[in-house]
């Protein structure tokens, strides 16, 4: 439970979920939940086994998360357009805000080429409503086509100008598919182990990020420092002029925003998205002479928040033989998958040894290697004539025939040797 004490007290209220094959003897799907810390690392929350994707397994993953982690208002979560993750989240979490992930919608609509996916992740990334328009345009301009799709999904689902809810910069699922990636050989074994593999994953990360974040004397984490250094060059040549004592305009060249100091918003609306003071704030904080705009950052990127998200130790599950259990204690009923997994089935191919290799087939009629008896092509004795005639036949060779009297020639006795003949022509 240390994942999920972590998650409500000190990381942001963002979830992105996704679905992944167990590839072991018990067929099934392992559901996954992972959240984002203060240096934008990723911290898996839940996990759990179930039978198939469908709308009644998740609606069972998410009631038990429910369980754990309460009912959030402001709570974000990220996933595919899988209908039965819809139904569970409208189901088991009616007041989150659920979004898609871009990455899958932009596979969805079809975009090639490099050009194409620059046009759509403008669009998808773009701050204000105009911008949105903007870069919507252009993309509609060269794939006329993907108003078809996009005019059945909400905006609010799939755009920053749109969204409801901070989405804090995350924009696709690719943190849980990045965790799945990592247990693509884990789900290959039975579950306990899947489930084992999972335990010392936590623990070993819990262990480094807890190092790392006690060494950490900054005010804001590694990951926001190096976003705000970057954001403090890129402003620096930007002029600045005070409206009131917490307005001022910021002009950066290309337009004019209006930041408010005492809000903690600015016109580009980078500030509210993403949490991390925008360029158009940096710019005003140093006007006003201030030495260090680190305050202005929201306080889930401070390094206090960090060390206590990893304060907890995570400790692994014991040994079988340590295993107290009591004696009134049932066993589990294997499984039953009443519903076959979607996809291609695999091959059941044998696994061979460590070190063994693969067995050529002979034939026992004239030991050549790649066939057996029953394909051989090589005559019986009965076919060519009686053994005791010692009836020698006369062969010609030919560009079809060449194989046989190669190895005839290698492996007849000189009783049985046949004459052959050939014409440079044939060949």
């Amino acid at each position: 439970m240390d994942p999920v004490r972590s998650f409500v007290q000190h990381m942001r209220p963002i979830i992105i979920i996704d679905g992944a094959h167990l590839k072991g003897t018990f067929k099934g799907t392992m559901f996954l939940a992972v959240g984002m810390d203060a240096n934008n690392q990723i911290l898996p929350i839940a996990y759990g086994i179930g039978k198939t994707e469908s709308g009644e397994e998740w609606i069972w993953f998410m009631s038990k998360l429910k369980e754990c982690i309460g009912e959030n208002p402001s709570l974000l979560i990220i996933s595919d357009r899988a209908a039965s993750i819809d139904l569970a989240i409208r189901t088991v979490f009616p007041l989150a805000y659920h979004c898609v992930c871009c990455r899958h919608l932009l596979m969805s609509l079809g975009l090639n080429g490099k050009a194409q996916n620059d046009m759509w992740w403008a669009t998808c990334k773009a701050y204000t409503v105009n911008d949105f328009k903007h870069h919507l345009n252009i993309l509609v301009k060269h794939r006329p086509d993907v108003l078809q799709t996009l005019n059945h999904i909400p905006p609010e689902k799939w755009t920053r100008a749109f969204a409801q809810c901070n989405r804090y910069n995350y924009m696709t699922s690719n943190s849980a598919e990045s965790v799945n990636a990592l247990s693509v050989q884990a789900r290959k074994l039975p579950i306990t182990k899947v489930l084992d593999f999972f335990t010392d994953v936590t623990q070993r990360w819990y262990f480094e990020r807890r190092q790392a974040a006690e060494k950490n004397k900054n005010f804001l984490t590694p990951w926001a420092e190096s976003k705000i250094f970057r954001r403090i060059r890129k402003c620096r040549s930007w002029t600045v002029a005070g409206i009131n004592g917490s307005a001022f305009n910021v002009d950066d060249g290309k337009r004019r925003c209006v930041v408010d100091m005492q809000n903690h918003s600015c016109e580009c609306r980078i500030w509210q998205l993403s949490g991390l003071p925008c360029c158009h704030a940096i710019s005003a904080s140093t006007f006003l002479k201030e030495s260090d705009c680190s305050q202005w950052a929201v306080h889930w990127f401070r390094s206090e928040v960090h060390r206590a998200t990893y304060a907890e130790s995570v400790y692994p599950v014991p040994d079988l033989l340590n295993w107290e259990i009591p004696e009134d204690f049932s066993k589990i009923a294997t499984p039953h998958m009443n519903k076959r997994q979607a996809g291609r089935p695999p091959e059941n191919k044998r696994i061979p040894s460590k070190g063994e290799d693969s067995r050529s087939r002979e034939c026992f009629r004239c030991h050549a290697i790649g066939h057996t008896r029953d394909r051989c092509r090589r005559p019986l004795s009965s076919e060519v004539g009686s053994s005791s005639r010692s009836i020698k036949q006369t062969n010609f060779v030919n560009s079809e025939n060449f194989r046989q009297y190669i190895i005839e020639n290698a492996m007849s006795t000189t009783q049985n040797s046949q004459k052959f003949e050939y014409n440079l022509k044939d060949f």
